[in-house]
């Protein structure tokens, strides 16, 4: 309320939407470094009214747009400065410092390989093709789509999801 108040953040159609709330997780966004900055002071300022604190070592900053490579001052929050990154983790999801919003599913893809060795190396019965399918289907696919319903893949992430998925066909049906 208080950034909303400020006229600090990000607005959509006029909607507020600067800071993101899930469970103990915030996000703030911002269009500048100076607006950044003043979000963060007026959060240090809520914290210590409420005898609360942040836990800065798990705060950082990450940059999207035509300047994302450029570093400027490090941010202040409870008189600690926060760190630029490459990529930042919220809920699961991993956003990658670029020019435009971009996301990154290596990790799932790992877990998803992950999960379909496992499967694959203990069916080693015959025919046990169907039996494969649809473990993929249950248990691996999850991995891969996690959270696909709530963004926009990119085309490239898209193909990079159905490599993954034709990889795992082909090794099992010995089309190579």
């Amino acid at each position: 309320m208080r950034l909303r108040h400020h006229g600090l953040g990000c607005k959509l159609f006029d909607i507020f939407h600067g800071c993101l709330l899930y469970a103990d997780d915030i996000l703030l966004l911002s269009h500048t470094v100076n607006g950044m900055q003043e979000m963060l002071y007026i959060c240090d300022e809520f914290a210590c009214e409420f005898d609360m604190k942040f836990n800065t070592t798990k705060s950082v900053a990450i940059r999207i747009g035509s300047r994302y490579s450029i570093q400027y001052s490090s941010f202040i929050l409870s008189g600690t400065e926060i760190k630029y990154v490459s990529a930042v983790k919220y809920l699961g999801i991993y956003v990658v410092a670029a020019k435009c919003f971009k996301l990154s599913i290596d990790h799932l893809k790992v877990k998803f390989y992950r999960v379909f060795n496992c499967i694959y190396h203990k069916v080693k019965a015959p025919n046990s093709e169907l039996v494969i399918v649809q473990l993929l289907k249950s248990y691996c696919l999850p991995f891969l789509l996690y959270a696909s319903e709530a963004v926009s893949p990119s085309h490239s992430i898209v193909h990079s999801i159905d490599n993954c998925i034709n990889r795992a066909i082909l090794l099992k049906f010995s089309c190579y």
